[in-house]
């Protein structure tokens, strides 16, 4: 499962565009999957609506996508309150058209994205980071995340978030040694 966001212009495009074309039209005429669920949870209720298609065809390019055989259309709504937000996101997948496992996949996902990504982008400004050839991406990913598990991994609890403990540990040699294990 791949997210489709706007760094894939002409894909996200045509699924945009067949996603407008199927609200404004009654779904019974176009072959989709549907699941829904409501979950309420810390003072909010939230309902997610998965669309699921194989209608390949209308996509932008769809032989560049080895396996490729759904797209899909989530739809959050979150109310807390008297404020109620909403938000579309679009996926294609090498998942067969079922909307009760593709919405449990992207739901599968989120965690991964708050523990490591939102992580790795908070403590170690890694959306900022350009080194994209070879492996001058992959050696400072790999000593990053080192790192992180070295912090989540220490035993004794200290004040402050994984920014603050990776800031200490760059510049204390005790609690650098102490993350290491050396002394």
């Amino acid at each position: 499962m791949r997210a489709v966001k706007d760094n894939q212009p002409k894909l996200a495009e045509s699924i945009k565009g067949f996603w407008s074309s199927f609200i404004a039209h009654p779904p019974a005429q176009t072959p989709h999957r549907f699941f829904e669920s409501v979950e309420k949870g810390h003072c909010r209720v939230e309902t997610r609506r998965c669309y699921v298609f194989n209608q390949l065809d209308c996509l932008s390019k769809p032989e560049q996508w080895p396996g490729l055989k759904s797209f899909a259309a989530i739809e959050s709504e979150r109310t807390a309150g008297a404020k109620t937000t909403h938000e579309e996101r679009l996926y294609i997948s090498r998942l067969a058209p079922d909307a009760i496992r593709m919405a449990a996949t992207v739901r599968a996902h989120w965690p991964v994205e708050n523990r490591l990504h939102w992580c790795m982008d908070i403590a170690f400004n890694d959306d900022a980071m350009r080194a994209r050839t070879r492996h001058t991406a992959h050696n400072p990913a790999s000593l990053k995340q080192l790192t992180l598990n070295l912090i989540r991994l220490d035993s004794v609890k200290r004040k402050g978030g994984i920014k603050a403990r990776r800031i200490i540990a760059a510049t204390s040699d005790n609690y650098r040694a102490h993350l290491l294990a050396l002394g």
